[in-house]
């Protein structure tokens, strides 16, 4: 049964080759050349080739038979725009310019998923419901086709609704979410719906980055783990009749799925947890790589670009790392702690070994205080699924238990969170590199029998990962170091001396990101705690990013300029800061903020409180000086200079991203910077830097650096 597995393996092969690569005749030659060399090589030792070679010729012409034929009717309507009737089979939700939902379209009587996209009225219907109008029909990006989507919908005009009935998988859904939110309320709620219906969109910012820092993202995407879960509280049940939960677990199981949204990982942990328990019926011995082999060919056999889903791949590495590794570390940490112990922990470790290249791929983090967090909350996050799955069917008073688990896994997840290096967030491909041979030397240590050889291996293993931490020591400095991050269109600057820490304003092209972004680089750097925040003005590309950071950092002091603000982000920062606990200062007169060995001054808007005006910033660590103006235009700056005489300094942060009408000669000709930082986005549309700012710049002597061609850069004294 092995050979299921490794024709598996072949079969996933060619569905990556052709989605990444898409080049038909290139694949199709290649499928031609494997089932040569397969049937060449029938009967021969080693097997395993033959094998692996006929599953990669069948994948590639399966994927080719499935683009040509199956999506045949897709690609016939792509670029056309007329009116259609689709179903929705999720409940819409807003968007930045209106609303969307996941949808079905009928097309030559086969059905599509697809996702609509439409005017702010399309909330206002429920799954199951049939809508029309004229739509535009758009090829999917390969985000959406690995989750099976591969029509994109454009409703520009008004849709007419009949209501119509969710399948009972929606219906089971939507029941329970509404006995959650009756017997549970904020972010406990949230975390049960997750956990049982696979529903996230009510999980707060400050809780997804928990888990996510903390290692337990998993457990609010279903997976092996919920489903386990289930048969395990089933089995319970039934009195731990081995036949009459597999009668009633594979049903139980196949509706599970369903309802939380037939997502891959799902769906691999279903077909495995179903092929365990029907072995159980005909008295089978269940074999994992095989059932791992199984789903995979089912899900890649259902839609090949499934392998591209980031869910699908972390699925599979996790079951795999526990396949390779978990029985070997066990073994040896038996030697020293209880089996149980050094079960859950060979569980975790084996399931991240293989998961850790992703994560780092995807999301740039390691969460390092994973297996600690596991070990404290695993159990909580069982004992909440089932007393809150009872709750809500057969046994509401188990809220009440249910309740102090899910609370425990918030604030334990929260605290654990901010502690200093709970994860790692690799900022340069060296750091990665380093990384990621680490883990491979570390895993090559439970394959080695030599203890002298699995000894040299963890002592390179621990070099290589201490030359990854490296790549982050330039950040700390006894003297002095700013830190400017590349966040696109915006300003975002960490200014660190002696211990001292402040961020210069968090906003970016995307403001959000640009929060994340400090947040991380500041964790990453084992800092958890900012002495102060200075926002310069209240533009998102300045401030949009201040709540996300005040959410994930501590933060003593906030500094905001008083001035009127009709977009109401002064308003949006001043609940997280109070939230936060942090202190709100409002500078309207020149204000010097001391640290060991320097200062900061902050001036206040000099000019009539236009768009451009706001604070500006003279960071001092000795005889070293760093000007951040913010946006202000020429005219401001003349003021600045006249008001408050500033000296000459070493490094200038070029006002408003470099525009035309900011770091004017006279400024340059005052403060004399040998260097000039423009923090600006690539290819904006705003055509910062100008040339003649750039001249400016140039004619001054100083050395000019920008993040649009340099990246994140760090300045040292």
């Amino acid at each position: 049964m092995r050979k299921l597995c490794l024709f598996a393996v072949g079969f996933a092969a060619a569905a990556a080759g052709y989605v990444y690569l898409a080049q038909d005749g290139l694949m199709l030659a290649l499928a031609g050349a494997a089932l040569l060399c397969s049937i060449l090589l029938h009967g021969r030792r080693p097997r395993r080739v033959s094998v692996f070679l006929l599953g990669l010729a069948m994948g590639i012409t399966w994927c080719f038979l499935y683009q040509q034929w199956l999506l045949a009717p897709v690609q016939q309507i792509v670029g056309s725009e007329e009116t259609r009737t689709v179903v929705l089979t999720e409940a819409p939700f807003a968007t930045d310019y209106g609303a969307a939902a996941e949808v079905q379209l009928t097309l030559e009587d086969r059905t599509f998923s697809a996702r609509l996209y439409g005017r702010e009225s399309l909330l206002e219907q429920s799954p199951g419901d049939r809508v029309t109008g004229v739509m535009e029909a758009e090829r999917a990006s390969r985000f959406f086709r690995n989750s099976g989507t591969f029509l994109v919908l454009s409703a520009s005009g008004d849709l007419s609704a009949v209501s119509g009935t969710p399948s009972l998988p929606m219906k089971l859904r939507l029941w329970l979410q509404g006995r959650i939110d009756a017997l549970f309320s904020g972010q406990a709620a949230a975390l049960l719906r997750a956990l049982i219906t696979g529903d996230r969109y009510e999980l707060s910012y400050e809780t997804e980055n928990a888990l996510s820092v903390t290692g337990l993202s998993h457990a609010v995407a279903v997976s092996g783990m919920h489903v386990a879960i289930l048969v395990s509280l089933l089995h319970f049940l039934t009195l731990g009749s081995p036949q009459l939960t597999a009668v009633l677990g594979m049903p139980l199981v196949v509706l599970f799925t369903l309802l939380t949204g037939a997502t891959p990982s799902a769906c691999r942990a279903a077909v495995m947890q179903l092929i365990l328990l029907s072995g159980r019926l005909v008295h089978r011995e269940y074999d994992m790589p095989t059932a791992l082999g199984g789903a995979g060919l089912l899900l890649l056999a259902q839609n090949p670009w499934v392998i591209g889903s980031v869910s699908f791949q972390l699925s599979f590495a996790a079951v795999a790392g526990i396949y390779l590794f978990a029985g070997r570390l066990t073994q040896r940490l038996s030697a020293r702690l209880p089996r149980f112990l050094a079960a859950s922990i060979a569980s975790t470790l084996s399931a991240t070994a293989l998961t850790v290249p992703l994560s780092l791929l995807y999301f740039h983090t390691l969460s390092l205080i994973a297996p600690l967090t596991n070990l404290l909350c695993l159990w909580a996050i069982t004992g909440a699924f089932c007393c809150g799955l009872l709750a809500c069917t057969v046994l509401p008073p188990l809220a009440i238990p249910a309740g102090w688990l899910l609370q425990y896994v918030l604030r334990a997840t929260s605290l654990l969170a901010r502690w200093p290096y709970a994860a790692a967030y690799p900022s340069t491909p060296a750091m990665l590199i380093w990384g990621m041979t680490a883990l491979c030397v570390a895993i090559g240590t439970l394959f080695l029998s030599w203890r002298r050889g699995r000894l040299l291996l963890a002592a390179l293993a621990v070099g290589f990962f201490i030359a990854a931490v490296c790549g982050r020591l330039p950040f700390w400095s006894k003297d002095a170091a700013l830190d400017v991050l590349d966040v696109g269109q915006g300003q975002c600057l960490i200014f660190e001396s002696g211990g001292f820490t402040a961020l210069f304003d968090c906003g970016g092209a995307d403001p959000e990101d640009a929060g994340e972004q400090a947040a991380r680089t500041l964790h990453g750097a084992g800092l958890t705690n900012v002495d102060a925040l200075v926002l310069t003005h209240y533009d998102l590309d300045h401030a949009g990013g201040a709540m996300q950071l005040l959410s994930r950092v501590a933060v003593d002091f906030v500094y905001l300029p008083d001035l009127p603000d009709e977009g109401r982000l002064r308003d949006a920062v001043e609940a997280a800061a109070q939230a936060a606990g942090a202190t709100l200062v409002y500078v309207t007169g020149e204000t010097t903020v001391t640290f060991s060995g320097g200062q900061l001054r902050l001036f206040p808007p000099v000019g009539d409180g236009t768009s451009n005006d706001g604070l500006a910033i003279l960071a001092s660590a000795g005889e070293y000086d760093m000007l951040v103006t913010g946006d202000l235009d020429a005219d401001q700056e003349q003021q600045l200079l006249a008001r408050y005489g500033i000296p000459p300094v070493e490094l200038l942060v070029a006002g408003h991203h470099g525009a035309a009408d900011s770091t004017s000669l006279a400024l340059l000709s005052a403060v004399k910077p040998q260097v000039v930082v423009i923090s600006v986005g690539a290819d904006n549309s705003y055509g910062h830097p100008a040339r003649e700012t750039l001249a400016r710049i140039t004619s001054c002597g100083a050395a000019l650096y920008r993040t649009d061609l340099s990246g994140s850069m760090i300045f040292r004294r």
